[in-house]
């Protein structure tokens, strides 16, 4: 009787055994996973750089406008004066000066 108890004990603690090596092999298993996953998305990242964010997608109507303005602006300057140096000039200004159109259109902070 107790070798058969010995043997169901072996038995039980092999079963125990095997199932904590399954256990760790399946948390490495994810963490090499959730660590690729990691690596891919912060490549793609990387690569995704020259594309917009959410912020753009937000103001996108509000960027149309700026650039809308802008040409109109540059466009009468052309029609105005019949000189590209005075278009370059106002083009000189308005990029100067895009800091603070920016924020005149696009800060939502003073609404």
């Amino acid at each position: 009787m107790s070798k058969a108890r010995a043997a169901a004990r072996a038995e039980r603690q092999a079963a125990a055994a095997s199932r904590v090596a399954a256990a760790q092999a399946r948390t490495e298993r994810e963490a090499a996973e959730r660590a690729r996953r990691e690596r891919r998305e912060l490549t793609w990242r990387r690569v995704r750089l020259w594309q917009h964010g959410p912020a753009f997608r937000r103001h996108k109507e509000a960027w149309a406008a700026l650039a809308t303005l802008v040409l109109v602006i540059l466009l009468l300057s052309y029609l105005f004066t019949s000189s590209l140096g005075a278009v370059l000039f106002v083009a000189l200004v308005l990029l100067i000066a895009s800091p603070a159109l920016v924020m005149l259109f696009l800060d939502r902070s003073r609404k």
